[in-house]
């Protein structure tokens, strides 16, 4: 990699390095974006500083520098910072370490969530005169859209995930995957199971509070929703959008198997939250959770690359809906694919409406047993 050429030709003023000028942004801008949003953010602009030099006066931000930083992510390596590899390294050292490890490199959809990371930050810069130029215009990747990343799981890989030993009997903590005489029926249990019956997401599952399931018109349902206190960290809900925000109606296979009366068990525990086991990580997700899910589909043998995971159940709902025959604007109001709307934030749905909601849950049908 040719050196920089940009470093040292003029340095920043007192307060005004790269760095310094993000942290201004991000104290204006503080409720763009959650906190890990910020962190992770600025990790990223930290890695363009390095690149173009992080004592560089502002003015290094052209079309130009963007251009050449875009190219080198190409060549950035997944998960750099968690690699003991690259501990200590600058981006460039990074990438040349990279072609002796040959970590894989990053997608181009995160190529361009970098470029988005920066991009927020350049228009900060434009609209207050500290750069002359829209950096940024033009410089994103096009990603075919068509092309699918994520499954469905198959009917053979639903059979075997649905009639496996963690959803019968197995041999208790750490050995889920194998049968034994332990039923586990915490969050491990019912989070899978209310996935494919309602579709929803696995950190809205995960945040799911007691509340947040109830009885209106005499119809349980799962209110997703940001609204409700922050957990005991500090950590506070959140959905992927505002539109996400939605009424679900508890599938009646779900009684069947004896959700409610986990629910009443757990509210009468004095729990806050509907799976307290079900904890986040550091960075306020519910990774473990995630991680523990992938294992698990490896282990029962329907994991055999990226392409499916427990988002695949979130397909497997909606290719249900299809199957039934309703339309994607038909039906998309339950996996939360729609505007945001006043039913979403507070979950008052009228009696009609409702059961119209029940009718296309009840529409969801598996050839598995669970």
């Amino acid at each position: 990699m040719p050196a920089d050429l940009t470093q040292g030709k003029r340095a920043a003023a007192p307060g005004e390095t790269l760095m310094e000028l993000y942290d201004k942004f991000k104290a204006e801008r503080i409720g763009d974006a959650r906190p890990d949003t910020w962190d992770q953010n600025r990790k990223i602009v930290k890695l363009f500083a390095e690149f173009v030099g992080e004592a560089s006066h502002v003015s290094v931000i052209t079309r130009k520098a963007v251009r050449n930083w875009k190219q080198e992510l190409a060549r950035w390596p997944v998960k750099a910072a968690d690699s003991k590899a690259f501990e200590g390294m600058s981006f460039r050292k990074v990438i040349e370490a990279n072609e002796t490890v040959k970590k894989p490199t990053i997608s181009q959809k995160s190529i361009n969530k970098y470029l988005a990371a920066l991009g927020s930050f350049a228009r900060w810069l434009l609209q207050n005169e500290y750069i002359d130029d829209d950096v940024m215009s033009g410089m994103h990747l096009s990603i075919d859209k068509r092309r699918k990343n994520r499954f469905p799981f198959t009917g053979d890989q639903l059979k075997t995930v649905f009639n496996s030993p963690l959803l019968g009997t197995c041999l208790g903590d750490g050995a889920e995957n194998k049968a034994g005489n332990a039923a586990v029926r915490d969050w491990r249990y019912w989070i899978p199971l209310i996935a494919i019956y309602s579709g929803a997401r696995l950190g809205e599952l995960c945040q799911l509070l007691t509340a947040d399931v109830k009885q209106p018109h005499g119809i349980w349902i799962f209110h997703i929703t940001e609204v409700g206190d922050e957990d005991e960290d500090g950590s506070a809900k959140s959905t992927k959008t505002d539109g996400s925000m939605r009424v679900v109606p508890v599938h009646s296979r779900l009684i069947e198997l004896g959700f409610i009366e986990y629910h009443a068990a757990v509210v009468a525990r004095g729990e806050q939250r509907l799976f307290p086991e079900a904890e986040r990580d550091k960075r306020g997700y519910f990774g473990e959770a995630s991680k523990f899910f992938n294992r698990y589909f490896k282990a029962v043998g329907v994991k055999v690359d990226k392409r499916v995971n427990f988002h695949s159940l979130r397909h497997n709902v909606t290719d249900a809906f299809r199957a039934a025959g309703y339309l994607d604007e038909q039906h998309g109001v339950l996996p939360g694919h729609t505007k945001a709307s006043t039913t979403g934030r507070y979950g008052v749905l009228p009696e009609g409406p409702l059961r119209d909601r029940v009718t296309m849950i009840e529409a969801i049908q598996y050839s598995f047993a669970a």
